[in-house]
Protein backbone atom coordinates (compact mmCIF):
# COMPACT_ATOMS: atom_id res chain seq x y z
CA UNK A 1 0.00 0.00 0.00
CA UNK A 2 1.18 3.23 -0.95
CA UNK A 3 2.31 6.13 1.67
CA UNK A 4 0.43 8.92 1.79
CA UNK A 5 2.11 12.25 1.98
CA UNK A 6 1.91 12.91 5.94
CA UNK A 7 3.19 9.24 6.35
CA UNK A 8 6.25 9.83 4.58
CA UNK A 9 6.26 13.68 6.50
CA UNK A 10 6.55 11.60 9.88
CA UNK A 11 9.10 9.25 8.40
CA UNK A 12 11.32 11.67 6.99
CA UNK A 13 11.24 13.51 10.46
CA UNK A 14 12.07 10.81 12.45
CA UNK A 15 14.98 9.29 10.31
CA UNK A 16 16.72 12.18 11.63
CA UNK A 17 19.33 11.19 14.11
CA UNK A 18 20.42 12.74 17.62
CA UNK A 19 23.61 14.27 16.02
CA UNK A 20 21.85 15.78 12.80
CA UNK A 21 19.47 17.78 15.46
CA UNK A 22 22.29 18.95 17.10
CA UNK A 23 24.38 19.99 14.16
CA UNK A 24 21.64 21.92 12.42
CA UNK A 25 20.27 23.47 15.96
CA UNK A 26 24.03 24.22 16.43
CA UNK A 27 24.70 26.21 13.22
CA UNK A 28 21.46 27.99 13.19
CA UNK A 29 22.35 29.64 17.11
CA UNK A 30 25.96 30.66 15.86
CA UNK A 31 24.48 31.94 12.80
CA UNK A 32 21.51 34.12 14.78
CA UNK A 33 24.29 35.37 17.32
CA UNK A 34 26.93 36.48 14.12
CA UNK A 35 23.63 38.15 12.50
CA UNK A 36 22.66 40.38 15.41
CA UNK A 37 26.11 41.15 17.09
CA UNK A 38 28.63 40.89 14.28
CA UNK A 39 26.75 42.09 11.38
CA UNK A 40 29.74 43.97 10.12
CA UNK A 41 31.14 40.35 9.19
CA UNK A 42 28.66 39.54 7.35
CA UNK A 43 30.47 41.08 3.55
CA UNK A 44 32.79 43.87 3.31
CA UNK A 45 29.80 45.87 1.98
CA UNK A 46 26.99 45.89 4.43
CA UNK A 47 24.85 48.63 2.50
CA UNK A 48 23.19 46.46 0.23
CA UNK A 49 20.43 44.79 2.66
CA UNK A 50 19.36 42.35 0.08
CA UNK A 51 23.05 40.69 0.14
CA UNK A 52 22.93 40.27 3.58
CA UNK A 53 19.61 38.72 3.64
CA UNK A 54 21.16 36.81 0.52
CA UNK A 55 24.13 35.65 2.96
CA UNK A 56 21.94 34.71 5.72
CA UNK A 57 19.83 32.74 3.80
CA UNK A 58 22.40 31.10 2.02
CA UNK A 59 24.34 30.47 5.62
CA UNK A 60 21.29 28.67 6.77
CA UNK A 61 20.54 26.80 4.02
CA UNK A 62 23.83 24.85 3.24
CA UNK A 63 24.33 22.88 5.98
CA UNK A 64 20.59 21.81 5.93
CA UNK A 65 21.40 20.76 2.24
CA UNK A 66 24.30 18.93 2.88
CA UNK A 67 22.49 16.93 6.15
CA UNK A 68 19.90 16.46 3.60
CA UNK A 69 22.22 14.71 1.12
CA UNK A 70 24.26 12.43 3.76
CA UNK A 71 20.82 11.07 4.41
CA UNK A 72 20.45 10.40 0.47
CA UNK A 73 17.28 12.42 0.19
CA UNK A 74 16.65 13.97 -2.88
CA UNK A 75 15.18 16.56 -0.80
CA UNK A 76 18.35 18.59 -0.57
CA UNK A 77 18.04 19.40 -4.36
CA UNK A 78 14.78 21.87 -3.71
CA UNK A 79 16.31 23.62 -0.92
CA UNK A 80 19.60 23.86 -3.20
CA UNK A 81 17.29 25.88 -6.16
CA UNK A 82 15.75 28.03 -3.77
CA UNK A 83 17.65 28.75 -0.76
CA UNK A 84 21.08 28.53 -1.86
CA UNK A 85 21.70 29.16 -5.58
CA UNK A 86 18.93 31.65 -6.17
CA UNK A 87 20.97 33.57 -2.80
CA UNK A 88 24.66 32.77 -4.04
CA UNK A 89 24.09 33.78 -7.56
CA UNK A 90 23.15 37.35 -5.72
CA UNK A 91 26.34 37.24 -3.84
CA UNK A 92 28.64 36.35 -6.38
CA UNK A 93 27.39 39.20 -8.67
CA UNK A 94 28.14 41.63 -5.72
CA UNK A 95 31.15 40.41 -5.33
CA UNK A 96 32.73 40.27 -8.90
CA UNK A 97 33.33 36.29 -9.08
CA UNK A 98 31.58 35.91 -12.41
CA UNK A 99 32.25 32.47 -13.57
CA UNK A 100 30.31 31.28 -10.31
CA UNK A 101 27.43 33.42 -10.89
CA UNK A 102 27.37 32.46 -14.35
CA UNK A 103 27.40 28.58 -13.40
CA UNK A 104 24.96 28.79 -10.71
CA UNK A 105 22.42 30.20 -13.54
CA UNK A 106 23.73 27.73 -16.40
CA UNK A 107 24.78 24.72 -14.59
CA UNK A 108 24.04 24.60 -11.13
CA UNK A 109 20.13 25.39 -11.10
CA UNK A 110 19.03 22.98 -13.95
CA UNK A 111 21.40 20.27 -12.93
CA UNK A 112 19.23 20.33 -9.24
CA UNK A 113 16.07 19.94 -11.46
CA UNK A 114 17.33 16.37 -13.35
CA UNK A 115 19.36 15.36 -10.21
CA UNK A 116 16.00 15.37 -7.84
CA UNK A 117 14.01 13.63 -10.73
CA UNK A 118 17.07 11.34 -11.63
CA UNK A 119 17.13 10.34 -7.69
CA UNK A 120 13.53 9.96 -7.49
CA UNK A 121 13.47 6.99 -9.56
CA UNK A 122 16.05 5.46 -7.85
CA UNK A 123 15.27 4.32 -4.28
CA UNK A 124 16.55 2.69 -1.51
CA UNK A 125 14.14 -0.89 -1.68
CA UNK A 126 14.14 -0.66 2.58
CA UNK A 127 14.03 3.38 3.17
CA UNK A 128 12.28 4.73 0.23
CA UNK A 129 13.56 8.50 1.86
CA UNK A 130 17.13 7.42 0.47
CA UNK A 131 18.30 7.15 -2.64
CA UNK A 132 20.86 4.33 -3.75
CA UNK A 133 24.46 5.44 -3.89
CA UNK A 134 27.67 3.89 -5.59
CA UNK A 135 31.42 4.07 -6.21
CA UNK A 136 33.98 4.95 -9.35
CA UNK A 137 36.85 3.43 -10.11
CA UNK A 138 40.42 4.63 -9.76
CA UNK A 139 40.97 5.23 -13.69
CA UNK A 140 37.31 7.01 -13.17
CA UNK A 141 38.76 9.57 -10.25
CA UNK A 142 41.98 10.33 -12.66
CA UNK A 143 39.57 11.37 -15.16
CA UNK A 144 37.74 13.66 -13.11
CA UNK A 145 40.91 15.73 -11.43
CA UNK A 146 42.36 15.89 -15.08
CA UNK A 147 39.22 17.71 -16.44
CA UNK A 148 38.86 20.20 -12.96
CA UNK A 149 42.34 20.93 -13.79
CA UNK A 150 41.90 21.93 -17.19
CA UNK A 151 38.71 23.89 -16.87
CA UNK A 152 41.02 25.82 -13.95
CA UNK A 153 43.39 26.58 -16.15
CA UNK A 154 41.34 27.73 -19.64
CA UNK A 155 38.16 29.49 -17.34
CA UNK A 156 40.55 30.84 -15.19
CA UNK A 157 42.73 32.80 -18.13
CA UNK A 158 39.54 33.89 -19.61
CA UNK A 159 38.05 35.83 -16.43
CA UNK A 160 40.96 37.80 -16.10
CA UNK A 161 39.75 39.32 -19.17
CA UNK A 162 36.78 40.43 -17.63
CA UNK A 163 36.40 44.32 -16.32
CA UNK A 164 35.98 43.79 -12.00
CA UNK A 165 36.62 40.23 -12.24
CA UNK A 166 38.66 39.25 -8.87
CA UNK A 167 40.52 36.24 -8.01
CA UNK A 168 39.92 34.48 -11.71
CA UNK A 169 41.73 31.54 -10.87
CA UNK A 170 40.50 30.75 -7.32
CA UNK A 171 37.13 31.63 -8.98
CA UNK A 172 37.61 29.45 -11.53
CA UNK A 173 38.64 26.11 -9.57
CA UNK A 174 36.04 26.99 -7.19
CA UNK A 175 33.46 26.92 -9.97
CA UNK A 176 35.12 23.56 -11.57
CA UNK A 177 35.18 21.49 -8.21
CA UNK A 178 31.84 22.51 -7.68
CA UNK A 179 30.47 21.08 -11.18
CA UNK A 180 32.87 18.24 -10.37
CA UNK A 181 30.70 18.06 -7.06
CA UNK A 182 27.17 18.73 -8.95
CA UNK A 183 27.65 15.36 -12.13
CA UNK A 184 28.80 13.02 -9.61
CA UNK A 185 25.71 13.86 -6.78
CA UNK A 186 23.54 13.72 -10.18
CA UNK A 187 24.96 10.47 -10.83
CA UNK A 188 25.00 9.19 -6.97
CA UNK A 189 28.63 8.73 -6.75
CA UNK A 190 30.10 9.06 -3.64
CA UNK A 191 33.23 10.53 -4.34
CA UNK A 192 31.39 13.75 -4.65
CA UNK A 193 32.34 14.05 -1.50
CA UNK A 194 35.81 14.44 -2.15
CA UNK A 195 35.06 17.40 -4.71
CA UNK A 196 32.87 19.03 -2.27
CA UNK A 197 35.27 19.19 0.26
CA UNK A 198 37.43 20.80 -2.36
CA UNK A 199 34.96 23.25 -2.85
CA UNK A 200 35.03 24.11 0.59
CA UNK A 201 38.46 24.36 0.71
CA UNK A 202 38.22 26.99 -1.94
CA UNK A 203 35.29 29.00 -0.56
CA UNK A 204 37.50 29.21 2.72
CA UNK A 205 39.94 31.28 0.49
CA UNK A 206 37.67 33.00 -1.18
CA UNK A 207 35.57 33.85 1.78
CA UNK A 208 38.59 35.40 3.71
CA UNK A 209 40.01 36.95 0.94
CA UNK A 210 36.65 38.82 0.29
CA UNK A 211 35.78 39.82 4.24
CA UNK A 212 32.74 37.69 3.64
CA UNK A 213 33.30 36.06 7.09
CA UNK A 214 30.21 34.78 8.08
CA UNK A 215 30.32 32.57 5.40
CA UNK A 216 33.19 30.80 7.28
CA UNK A 217 30.29 29.73 9.97
CA UNK A 218 28.57 27.34 6.78
CA UNK A 219 32.30 26.53 5.69
CA UNK A 220 33.46 25.45 8.97
CA UNK A 221 30.28 23.37 9.55
CA UNK A 222 29.95 21.30 6.49
CA UNK A 223 33.56 20.41 6.82
CA UNK A 224 32.11 18.49 9.73
CA UNK A 225 29.46 17.25 7.69
CA UNK A 226 31.06 16.52 4.79
CA UNK A 227 33.30 13.92 6.80
CA UNK A 228 29.87 12.33 8.29
CA UNK A 229 27.93 11.90 5.29
CA UNK A 230 31.21 10.55 3.14
CA UNK A 231 31.57 8.03 6.18
CA UNK A 232 27.81 7.17 6.11
CA UNK A 233 27.67 6.80 2.36
CA UNK A 234 30.87 4.65 1.87
CA UNK A 235 29.93 2.51 4.82
CA UNK A 236 26.15 2.02 2.92
CA UNK A 237 28.21 1.23 -0.39
CA UNK A 238 30.09 -1.09 1.37
CA UNK A 239 26.93 -3.05 2.61
CA UNK A 240 25.33 -3.10 -0.64
CA UNK A 241 28.07 -4.13 -3.39
CA UNK A 242 25.47 -3.64 -5.60
CA UNK A 243 25.63 -0.18 -5.66
CA UNK A 244 29.48 -0.61 -7.15
CA UNK A 245 30.03 0.32 -10.65
CA UNK A 246 30.68 -2.50 -12.73
CA UNK A 247 31.43 -0.39 -15.79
Amino acid sequence: MKKSFSEHARSFLRSFTPYQIIYLVSVFTLTAVFVIFFPDLMLDDTSSTFVVVCSVVAVLANPVCELLISKQSRLNFLVDIFFIEVPEFVICVALGWYSIAIITLVFWIPIDIVSYLKWKHNPDEEHEEMTVVKRLKPWQDILVVLAIAAFTLIVGTLIQYIPGAADSYLDAISAACGMANGILLLCRYTEQWYAWFATLVMYTILYTVSGSYIMLITVAAMFVNTCYGFTKWVIYTKKHPEAIVKN
